[in-house]
């Protein structure tokens, strides 16, 4: 068993561990009921990870399909799937993979159009999810994609103190951290980069230090509206914050979560 396998195993349990909130699988039924009259959908969710959205999706009788990259994501996916027949996933990059066609709904939750792991160009690997979403969609499908839109980058990703996440130990015994250096927003590029590690014990005893380097690209409102509509969707709801209220156009406020319900037309 190497060090990268202990150390991956580690990490998608201590995410299942943190990242179990409900409240955003809570408003995207609630869209899917009010917008497609509680009609059983064909959805494909991008990065399912380990079925924290996917599931519930399925539960609620939809047909689902999900990819993720990440095979020790899928694996925690799998459990939850079990005794379910209407959902399926498999492990597939999702930039540069096929994702099929014909689907109702694509699902870009959990904020995958900020955290899409790459080897391209981080702002063309964003247009390609949302190019690849069009391409996968029936006409007059749509798309779901909630992400955070930043007021002001510089403000949220300037921060060069050390800090601390996913402290916690998974079924194997091991027990570890991600420790983060800080990071830094480039205006001009509009990336963000960032450094850290993560400190880890086997249940041996073995201490593992993995370095870790991060980036993303920060979209503005205006992109993300202009590569749906270069994509082919038109908006026809956004959502603010999960609830009622529409995204502002523009933005003011420094924290906004944004949903767009686009269809294709």
């Amino acid at each position: 068993m190497n060090r990268e396998f202990i150390a991956k195993h580690w990490y998608a349990s201590v995410y299942e561990q943190f990242e179990n909130q409900t409240h955003d699988v809570d408003f995207l039924l609630k869209v899917l009921t009010e917008q497609t009259d509680n009609q059983p959908l064909n959805i494909l969710e991008i990065a399912c990870g380990d079925g924290r959205i996917c599931v519930p999706l399925a539960k609620a009788n939809h047909f689902v399909t999900g990819l993720d990259s990440d095979e020790h994501m899928l694996l925690r996916c799998y459990r939850q799937m079990l005794g379910l027949t209407n959902i399926r996933c498999y492990q597939a990059d999702a930039v540069i993979s096929g994702w099929g066609v014909g689907y109702d709904v694509v699902v870009m939750a959990g904020n995958i159009l900020i955290n899409i792991e790459c080897e391209i160009d981080y702002k063309d690997a964003q247009k390609t999810l949302i190019k690849n979403a069009a391409a996968a969609l029936r006409t007059g499908g749509h798309l779901y994609i909630d992400f955070d839109l930043q007021y002001d980058p510089a403000a949220r990703f300037n921060r060069l103190n050390e800090s601390s996440s996913f402290i916690g130990t998974d079924e194997l015994g091991t027990t570890g951290q991600c420790v983060s250096y800080g990071s830094v927003y480039d205006p001009i590029t509009q990336i963000c980069n960032g450094t850290g590690h993560w400190e880890l014990t086997t249940n041996s005893g073995e201490q593992i230090i993995l370095p870790k380097r991060w980036y993303k690209h920060i979209p503005t409102q205006t992109q993300v509206y202009d590569w749906l509509s270069d994509a082919g969707f038109t908006i026809e709801c956004t959502y603010h914050n999960y609830t009622v209220e529409p995204i502002p156009e523009p933005i003011v406020e420094a924290t906004n979560r944004a949903i767009i319900w686009a269809r294709k037309l």
